[in-house]
């Protein structure tokens, strides 16, 4: 039922997706000790990021892809189809399942507030890099029961092209798209025991003075933050970070996205 109600909320949200403008970036910081990890940008393939960059991977070919397989209900087309994907790596910590998954994701354009992703299986021994990482992941893409919707790509081959060695934490969410950010929160917010006391990276839009909520659509999901330091303008672009506190998120730190 989690699944097929991620689904079906991304289904409403993504099909005006196209249509929406939003903006991402880099940050300007609310306090002076909040440290801000910077981007690279790309068109049509991956940003030429230095390793304290958040690289990023821009492709409306694997956009659209991911529509027709997950949405069009295309996957059987592509079942045992040999795939090749560049983009960003990203864990969920899927607590539903007690399971830690892994996925190659970019965006569609530098809007950021269309995203894809394919979750993979790593090759026994493959050693993976950092959250963040941009990487190309080479294997099967199949069908799969245990897949958290319904394919991934198994037996995969990582291969790091650009190590990420910036700001990162346990739930690294500023290494997700908006999409995937949305997943790790409900797990957060679902299962607040398994994720108390880990440190956490988020970024989202101030819904008030205790919460925050998805970076680009209403109605998608909040959560409470707890901060003693002075709050932006409802609706401001903001990433933050701390640990999880009984499913709300205790921010150290909050910086300003432009």
């Amino acid at each position: 039922m989690y699944t097929r109600f991620i689904r079906i909320l991304l289904c409403l949200v993504l099909t005006a997706a196209i249509l929406a403008g939003c903006a991402g970036g880099g940050g300007t910081p609310v306090t002076d000790d909040a440290q801000n990890g910077a981007t690279g940008d790309a068109q049509d393939g991956a940003a030429d990021a230095a390793p304290q960059e958040r690289p990023e991977v821009f492709s409306q070919d694997e956009y659209v892809l991911y529509q027709n397989i997950f949405y069009s209900g295309n996957g059987a087309d592509y079942d045992g189809v040999s795939v090749e994907k560049e983009g960003v790596f990203a864990e969920i910590h899927d607590a539903y399942n007690d399971l830690l998954r892994y996925y190659v994701w970019g965006y569609y354009d530098q809007t950021r507030c269309c995203d894809w992703q394919w979750e993979f299986v790593p090759r026994e021994g493959q050693e993976l890099p950092a959250v963040g990482s941009l990487v190309t992941v080479k294997g099967v893409f199949s069908s799969g029961e245990s897949a958290l919707d319904g394919y991934w790509i198994t037996d995969a081959q990582v291969e790091t092209k650009t190590a990420y060695a910036g700001v990162s934490a346990a739930l690294d969410m500023r290494s997700m798209g908006a999409t995937l950010e949305r997943v790790q929160m409900y797990n957060i917010i679902s299962h607040p025991d398994v994720f108390e006391g880990q440190s956490y990276v988020a970024y989202g839009r101030i819904a008030s003075l205790s919460s925050i909520q998805d970076p680009y659509y209403d109605s998608s999901w909040s959560n409470g933050i707890l901060w003693d330091g002075d709050v932006p303008a409802i609706g401001t672009l903001v990433e933050v970070s701390g640990t999880v506190e009984n499913g709300a998120l205790r921010v150290a730190s909050m910086n300003r996205m432009e």
